[in-house]
């Protein structure tokens, strides 16, 4: 088959991007994972394709609800999209709308508030009085970005121009802050069957509006609380009503209980980790699922993957080979040959590491919240 895939980051060329070498590497991992199925790739550069293909991948972001226009845009013109139905997008990649979803379907959040800008504020300060600390972010945003936590009400007129800032939407959100293991699930579906892929543990740094929240990595696969953590994926994916395709669900452990915070309806960072170590080809998988060809049968790991992003905690001049990544690791995208200075905060690198066994003392704590 023909088949297109547009990477929204890589596409518009915004090499300023925060998520560049996320998208970039998506890419091109998802290239190569369809080469392998056997099937020709084309790479495109806007939505819909110039030329007529058999089926359309979209990869991109929630930001101003891009990943819900994209694909309607390919419904209306009556392509084939391997991504969930661009209804099912709009409620996913929509976090208020989400926490709404989720409460009606008895599905544990942390408490919320929905605020418009006018009333930031208040909304703010109201939440802060209530649960004593709380995390400020976009309804529409993706990895960090725009993310603050707020402990003490001097903070709140900065962390409000920062959401408002990263937003394109006319409101966000206040969630209390919980202190847990951040967990994330990737699963496909195929409409009437889903899958679980994998337990990840995701690495996040969560900061003052001050700083700059970063989503760093992941490590595939997580083993523990693996059925509560599933089930409750499960849970919350079925909520959206008629899926198909690749889902990453969010969430938050603590004390043995989970609060689901975002779902991802894309390929996410953690395929990066999944793909290297998956028996099965991911991407294969996905047009599968599509043709409603997918197996109700549990993915089979060797070993461990860990990706991690290299975060400049300065303002810095790097070139590639300047690069200094273990040596058991492979680079799966840089900015560096592209955007030579980078400033503080911003990601210039991204690399996988295989082990052979799994180890779940990974070398960050698991006291991290994930983007809440």
């Amino acid at each position: 088959m023909k088949i297109a895939i547009y990477e929204h980051v890589t596409a518009s060329g915004n090499i300023y991007s925060p998520t560049w070498v996320e998208g970039d590497a998506i890419l091109k991992a998802s290239i190569e994972d369809i080469k392998a199925a056997g099937h020709e790739v084309y790479v495109i550069d806007s939505i819909p394709p110039k030329k007529p293909v058999d089926l359309v991948i979209v990869i991109a972001p929630s930001s101003g609800r891009m990943i819900y226009s994209l694909v309607k845009a390919c419904e209306d013109e009556g392509l084939n999209v391997v991504n969930s139905p661009s209804s099912a997008i709009f409620l996913a990649s929509d976090k208020a709308l989400l926490t709404r979803n989720l409460q009606l379907h008895d599905i544990k959040t942390p408490r919320t508030i929905i605020s418009s800008f006018d009333e930031g504020f208040r909304s703010i300060e109201r939440a802060l009085m209530a649960y004593g600390k709380v995390v400020v972010k976009p309804a529409d945003g993706d990895g960090c970005i725009g993310l603050s936590v707020v402990t003490h009400p001097d903070e709140i007129s900065l962390a409000l121009r920062k959401v408002k800032q990263h937003s394109k939407l006319p409101y966000f959100i206040v969630q209390e802050f919980i202190d847990g293991i951040s967990v994330s699930v990737n699963l496909l579906s195929s409409g009437n069957v889903i899958v679980p892929l994998s337990v990840n543990l995701q690495n996040v740094s969560l900061k003052s509006p001050t700083e700059h929240s970063s989503y760093l990595g992941n490590v595939v696969p997580y083993e523990e609380n693996r059925d509560l953590v599933i089930s409750t994926a499960l849970k919350t994916i079925k909520s959206l009503g008629y899926v198909k395709g690749f889902f990453g669900v969010d969430m938050i452990l603590k004390n043995h209980e989970l609060y689901v915070v975002e779902v991802n309806p894309r390929l996410t960072t953690s395929y990066l980790a999944l793909r290297e170590i998956s028996s099965s080809n991911i991407l294969e998988m996905t047009i599968k699922a599509y043709f409603n060809e997918l197996i109700s049968e549990p993915l089979q790991l060797n070993g461990v993957a860990i990706i991690e992003k290299m975060i400049a905690d300065k303002d810095m001049f790097i070139r590639p080979s300047d690069l200094k990544i273990p040596s058991d690791a492979k680079l799966l995208s840089t900015i560096a040959d592209k955007k030579p200075i980078i400033k503080r905060g911003e990601a210039y690198a991204i690399y996988v590491v295989k082990k052979p066994v799994i180890n779940q003392n990974h070398g960050f704590s698991e006291s991290k919240a994930l983007e809440q």
